[in-house]
């Protein structure tokens, strides 16, 4: 009897292990975009629920009956060699573990890559200026909703660039690290959309990674306007899109599709008002000038002459980068997809854009198999 149950244990502990999932890069991303939860303390677990941990059939149409809007394939972290591959899954073998409790359970046997390790995941998958947009994702106070088609909604940002950086810090030997360290200091903590968080990226990336170098603002600063200019707006406080406090400049994003509501564009129009009361210059930007490269040059040469500055773009990677980055634009669509419930009611196909404009030339139409690796089993787990 001793016997029979010794050899029924490796039997039973992979079976465990094989009904847990932990999302990697592209895929934790993909939830991380389209939750409106933040992750709490009590769901973050360290790297050692991940032993014994490999992808099934059975656990991927578990992760897909979870979350019907993430794109297949899905990209998986595992700590052993896979001996069998799953179709739609992309195994990351991962044979040293991140420092701290580096993923969440996000359902039932699934966790995702922290935002923060998440961070650090997509930089050996998506280019720099990709990887940047997924960071002020992370970090910005907005999510798009799978079941209101995409719509945008609030919610408390996940992270930090603070956080990541202190992430990346104590984490130096993570395959992708070094890139990650590299795009930390572009990160706009607070967008309230994607086309803000792109906004601050084309004005505030310096010239070497195709931006306009702008310098010293803030992204959705709260400030305290005087009476005069809070009878204008009708409330205590304004935010501001973008904020050069020195200069007393306010760049606003004005957009009818990402503020459809009568209501929010009144409002976007009396805080205008208001900041101009308070003399505050006040530069707006429209969808229109966003997705161009010529208009935006035009704003940020007027930024320049208002602040007293001389616009010279000197780097001789300027004009390449620039046009990787609005190439790129502002779009997060690619990370999700309608559910086949939405799809089989509508009798239309689900809408998802080509994840090859966001994975950097790496081609994930198809599974395969990409190793990485973190720092020591370090002894303190």
């Amino acid at each position: 009897m001793k016997a029979k149950n010794v050899a029924k244990m490796p039997v039973k502990r992979f079976t465990m292990g094989a009904m847990r999932l932990f999302t990697y890069g592209i895929t934790s991303f993909s939830h991380w975009v389209t939750t409106p939860f933040a992750p709490s303390d009590g769901d973050r677990v360290n790297a050692k629920s991940m032993l014994d941990c490999e992808p099934t059939a059975e656990s991927l149409a578990h992760l897909e009956r979870l979350f019907p809007h993430l794109p297949r394939p899905f990209h998986l972290s595992a700590a052993t060699q896979q001996r069998k591959p799953v179709e739609g899954a992309v195994k990351h073998l991962c044979i040293k573990r991140p420092a701290g409790k580096a993923f969440c359970r996000i359902g039932s046997g699934v966790y995702a890559a922290s935002p923060e390790l998440c961070f650090v995941q997509l930089a050996t998958q998506l280019s720099f200026h990709e990887l940047i947009r997924a960071g002020n994702a992370l970090c910005g106070s907005f999510y798009l909703s799978p079941a209101k088609d995409g719509r945008l909604e609030k919610r408390k940002p996940l992270t930090t660039r603070r956080r990541i950086e202190a992430f990346v810090r104590a984490n130096p030997g993570l395959t992708g690290a070094k890139k990650a360290r590299r795009a930390v200091p572009w990160i706009a903590d607070g967008a309230a959309s994607p086309p803000e968080a792109f906004l601050a990226m084309v004005l505030g990336l310096p010239f070497r990674h195709g931006g306009f170098q702008v310098a010293g603002f803030k992204v959705n600063q709260r400030i305290k306007p005087t009476r005069k200019a809070r009878a204008i707006a009708g409330r205590e406080t304004l935010v501001p899109d973008l904020l050069l406090e020195k200069a007393r400049l306010a760049i606003e994003y004005d957009s009818t599709a990402e503020h459809a509501a009568a209501l929010q564009l009144t409002r976007d129009a009396q805080k205008r008002l208001a900041l101009e009361a308070d003399r505050y210059k006040v530069i707006t930007v429209t969808t229109k000038q966003l997705a161009s490269r010529a208009e935006m040059e035009r704003i940020a040469r007027q930024i320049y002459r208002y602040t007293g500055q001389r616009f010279r773009p000197q780097s001789q990677s300027f004009e390449g980068q620039q046009a990787l980055l609005f190439r790129m634009g502002w779009s997060l669509d690619g990370y999700w997809k309608a559910s086949a419930e939405k799809v089989d009611r509508n009798g239309v196909a689900a809408h998802m854009n080509s994840f090859g404009a966001f994975a950097a030339g790496i081609d994930l139409s198809e599974p395969h198999r990409v190793e990485c690796s973190y720092d020591s089993w370090g002894s303190a787990w």
